[in-house]
Protein backbone atom coordinates (compact mmCIF):
# COMPACT_ATOMS: atom_id res chain seq x y z
CA UNK A 1 0.00 0.00 0.00
CA UNK A 2 1.29 3.46 -0.95
CA UNK A 3 0.27 6.82 0.48
CA UNK A 4 1.03 9.98 -1.52
CA UNK A 5 -0.02 13.37 -0.18
CA UNK A 6 -0.26 16.74 -1.92
CA UNK A 7 -0.04 19.98 0.06
CA UNK A 8 0.30 23.67 -0.83
CA UNK A 9 0.74 27.13 0.72
CA UNK A 10 -2.74 28.30 -0.30
CA UNK A 11 -5.79 27.54 -2.42
CA UNK A 12 -5.55 27.62 -6.22
CA UNK A 13 -1.97 26.35 -6.19
CA UNK A 14 -2.65 23.31 -8.36
CA UNK A 15 -3.12 20.47 -5.85
CA UNK A 16 -6.15 18.98 -7.57
CA UNK A 17 -4.60 19.32 -11.03
CA UNK A 18 -1.53 17.40 -9.89
CA UNK A 19 -3.67 14.75 -8.24
CA UNK A 20 -5.66 14.33 -11.45
CA UNK A 21 -2.46 14.01 -13.45
CA UNK A 22 -1.28 11.20 -11.18
CA UNK A 23 -4.64 9.43 -11.30
CA UNK A 24 -4.84 9.58 -15.09
CA UNK A 25 -1.28 8.29 -15.42
CA UNK A 26 -1.93 5.40 -13.02
CA UNK A 27 -5.66 4.67 -13.50
CA UNK A 28 -7.41 2.44 -10.95
CA UNK A 29 -4.24 2.10 -8.88
CA UNK A 30 -5.15 4.79 -6.33
CA UNK A 31 -8.08 5.90 -4.25
CA UNK A 32 -8.28 9.66 -3.66
CA UNK A 33 -9.26 11.64 -0.58
CA UNK A 34 -9.80 15.39 -0.45
CA UNK A 35 -9.71 17.15 2.94
CA UNK A 36 -11.35 20.44 3.90
CA UNK A 37 -10.86 22.10 7.28
CA UNK A 38 -13.70 24.08 8.81
CA UNK A 39 -12.33 26.75 11.15
CA UNK A 40 -15.56 28.62 11.91
CA UNK A 41 -19.33 28.43 11.55
CA UNK A 42 -20.55 29.81 8.24
CA UNK A 43 -17.12 29.45 6.66
CA UNK A 44 -17.02 29.93 2.91
CA UNK A 45 -17.58 26.65 1.13
CA UNK A 46 -14.94 26.01 -1.56
CA UNK A 47 -17.56 24.38 -3.76
CA UNK A 48 -20.50 26.68 -3.09
CA UNK A 49 -22.86 23.73 -3.22
CA UNK A 50 -25.35 23.25 -0.38
CA UNK A 51 -25.25 19.51 -1.06
CA UNK A 52 -21.53 19.21 -0.39
CA UNK A 53 -20.07 17.69 2.80
CA UNK A 54 -19.28 21.13 4.26
CA UNK A 55 -23.00 21.69 4.76
CA UNK A 56 -23.57 18.20 6.14
CA UNK A 57 -21.07 18.56 9.00
CA UNK A 58 -22.87 18.28 12.34
CA UNK A 59 -20.09 17.12 14.68
CA UNK A 60 -16.34 17.57 14.48
CA UNK A 61 -15.81 15.58 11.28
CA UNK A 62 -17.46 13.84 8.36
CA UNK A 63 -16.07 11.39 5.82
CA UNK A 64 -18.27 11.47 2.75
CA UNK A 65 -18.39 8.38 0.52
CA UNK A 66 -21.63 9.23 -1.29
CA UNK A 67 -20.92 8.98 -5.01
CA UNK A 68 -24.06 10.96 -5.87
CA UNK A 69 -22.39 13.92 -4.12
CA UNK A 70 -18.77 13.21 -5.00
CA UNK A 71 -19.35 12.11 -8.59
CA UNK A 72 -20.81 15.39 -9.87
CA UNK A 73 -18.84 16.11 -13.03
CA UNK A 74 -18.17 19.81 -12.38
CA UNK A 75 -16.59 19.23 -8.95
CA UNK A 76 -13.02 18.35 -7.99
CA UNK A 77 -14.12 14.99 -6.63
CA UNK A 78 -16.13 14.28 -9.78
CA UNK A 79 -13.01 14.91 -11.83
CA UNK A 80 -11.15 12.45 -9.61
CA UNK A 81 -13.73 9.80 -10.41
CA UNK A 82 -13.39 10.53 -14.13
CA UNK A 83 -9.58 10.48 -13.94
CA UNK A 84 -9.57 6.90 -12.72
CA UNK A 85 -9.69 6.92 -8.92
CA UNK A 86 -10.59 3.52 -7.51
CA UNK A 87 -12.57 5.19 -4.72
CA UNK A 88 -13.12 8.87 -3.87
CA UNK A 89 -13.70 10.28 -0.41
CA UNK A 90 -14.07 13.78 1.00
CA UNK A 91 -13.11 14.41 4.60
CA UNK A 92 -14.44 17.55 6.26
CA UNK A 93 -13.34 18.37 9.79
CA UNK A 94 -12.82 21.00 12.39
CA UNK A 95 -9.15 21.03 13.53
CA UNK A 96 -9.98 18.97 16.61
CA UNK A 97 -11.85 16.41 14.50
CA UNK A 98 -8.89 15.18 12.46
CA UNK A 99 -7.74 12.33 14.75
CA UNK A 100 -11.18 10.68 14.57
CA UNK A 101 -11.47 11.43 10.85
CA UNK A 102 -8.13 9.77 10.07
CA UNK A 103 -9.09 6.75 12.19
CA UNK A 104 -12.26 6.33 10.12
CA UNK A 105 -10.31 6.86 6.90
CA UNK A 106 -7.97 4.02 7.86
CA UNK A 107 -10.92 1.74 8.49
CA UNK A 108 -12.40 2.57 5.09
CA UNK A 109 -9.31 2.63 2.89
CA UNK A 110 -5.95 2.02 4.49
CA UNK A 111 -6.76 -1.34 6.05
CA UNK A 112 -7.90 -2.57 2.64
CA UNK A 113 -4.37 -2.24 1.25
CA UNK A 114 -5.51 0.36 -1.28
CA UNK A 115 -3.01 2.93 -2.57
CA UNK A 116 -4.12 6.38 -1.47
CA UNK A 117 -3.69 9.92 -2.79
CA UNK A 118 -4.61 12.73 -0.40
CA UNK A 119 -5.09 16.45 -0.96
CA UNK A 120 -4.82 18.87 1.95
CA UNK A 121 -2.45 20.21 4.59
CA UNK A 122 -4.12 19.72 7.97
CA UNK A 123 -4.47 15.96 7.63
CA UNK A 124 -0.68 15.62 7.45
CA UNK A 125 -0.45 16.18 11.19
CA UNK A 126 -2.11 12.78 11.59
CA UNK A 127 -1.26 10.88 8.40
CA UNK A 128 2.31 10.17 7.29
CA UNK A 129 2.68 9.61 3.53
CA UNK A 130 5.33 7.63 1.71
CA UNK A 131 5.72 10.56 -0.67
CA UNK A 132 4.93 14.20 0.12
CA UNK A 133 4.46 16.63 -2.76
CA UNK A 134 4.28 20.39 -2.15
CA UNK A 135 2.73 22.46 -4.96
CA UNK A 136 3.31 26.18 -5.40
CA UNK A 137 1.77 28.53 -7.94
CA UNK A 138 4.18 30.96 -9.57
CA UNK A 139 2.12 33.96 -8.46
CA UNK A 140 1.66 32.85 -4.83
CA UNK A 141 2.07 35.76 -2.40
CA UNK A 142 4.41 33.97 -0.01
CA UNK A 143 3.64 36.32 2.89
CA UNK A 144 0.04 35.05 2.77
CA UNK A 145 1.01 31.37 2.99
CA UNK A 146 -0.52 28.95 5.49
CA UNK A 147 1.32 28.60 8.79
CA UNK A 148 2.55 25.08 8.05
CA UNK A 149 3.92 25.92 4.59
CA UNK A 150 7.57 26.38 5.55
CA UNK A 151 7.64 23.11 7.47
CA UNK A 152 5.87 21.14 4.74
CA UNK A 153 8.16 22.59 2.08
CA UNK A 154 11.17 21.54 4.14
CA UNK A 155 10.02 17.92 4.61
CA UNK A 156 8.47 17.48 1.15
CA UNK A 157 10.07 14.93 -1.15
CA UNK A 158 9.39 17.11 -4.18
CA UNK A 159 8.30 20.71 -4.71
CA UNK A 160 6.20 21.05 -7.85
CA UNK A 161 6.28 24.49 -9.46
CA UNK A 162 3.07 25.44 -11.22
CA UNK A 163 4.10 28.19 -13.64
CA UNK A 164 1.06 27.82 -15.85
CA UNK A 165 -1.97 30.08 -15.84
CA UNK A 166 -5.28 29.17 -17.47
CA UNK A 167 -3.73 30.18 -20.77
CA UNK A 168 -1.59 27.53 -22.45
CA UNK A 169 0.83 30.18 -23.72
CA UNK A 170 1.16 32.40 -20.66
CA UNK A 171 3.84 31.45 -18.14
CA UNK A 172 4.18 33.52 -14.99
CA UNK A 173 7.34 34.59 -13.23
CA UNK A 174 7.79 33.47 -9.65
CA UNK A 175 6.76 35.94 -6.96
CA UNK A 176 10.06 37.36 -5.57
CA UNK A 177 9.70 36.23 -1.94
CA UNK A 178 8.66 32.75 -3.06
CA UNK A 179 11.56 32.59 -5.49
CA UNK A 180 13.97 33.46 -2.67
CA UNK A 181 12.55 30.66 -0.50
CA UNK A 182 12.72 28.13 -3.31
CA UNK A 183 16.45 28.72 -3.70
CA UNK A 184 16.87 26.67 -0.53
CA UNK A 185 15.33 23.61 -2.19
CA UNK A 186 16.67 23.58 -5.74
CA UNK A 187 17.50 19.86 -5.78
CA UNK A 188 13.92 18.71 -5.20
CA UNK A 189 12.09 21.13 -7.50
CA UNK A 190 10.12 19.92 -10.52
CA UNK A 191 8.51 22.13 -13.16
CA UNK A 192 4.91 21.00 -13.53
CA UNK A 193 3.18 20.61 -16.88
CA UNK A 194 -0.44 20.63 -15.83
CA UNK A 195 -1.88 20.14 -19.32
CA UNK A 196 -0.04 16.84 -19.84
CA UNK A 197 -0.19 13.43 -18.14
CA UNK A 198 2.56 12.94 -15.59
CA UNK A 199 4.46 10.46 -17.75
CA UNK A 200 4.68 13.07 -20.54
CA UNK A 201 6.32 15.83 -18.48
CA UNK A 202 9.81 16.85 -19.63
CA UNK A 203 11.02 16.19 -16.11
CA UNK A 204 10.09 12.56 -15.49
CA UNK A 205 11.50 12.46 -11.95
CA UNK A 206 8.10 12.39 -10.26
CA UNK A 207 6.70 9.79 -12.66
CA UNK A 208 9.70 7.54 -12.08
CA UNK A 209 9.45 8.01 -8.32
CA UNK A 210 5.79 7.01 -8.16
CA UNK A 211 6.30 4.16 -10.62
CA UNK A 212 9.13 2.86 -8.42
CA UNK A 213 6.95 3.03 -5.30
CA UNK A 214 4.21 1.05 -7.04
CA UNK A 215 6.65 -1.58 -8.33
CA UNK A 216 8.30 -2.02 -4.94
CA UNK A 217 4.97 -2.34 -3.14
CA UNK A 218 3.93 -5.18 -5.44
CA UNK A 219 7.00 -7.14 -4.39
CA UNK A 220 6.56 -6.68 -0.66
Amino acid sequence: MIQISIASPCNNSGKTSLLLSILSTFPKLFSAAKFTTIHSEGQFCPVGNTGCPCHQLEGDFLLCEDLTVLGQSETDTGKMVQAGAQKVLWGVARPEGYPALVKQLKNVVLNQSVNLLTEGNSVLKHLRPDLLLFVVNSSTAWKLRKKDSDYLMEIADFIIINRFSSSTTNQKELEPELNQTLRLYKKKQIKGEWLKPLDQWKDRTLFKGIHSLISNSKHE
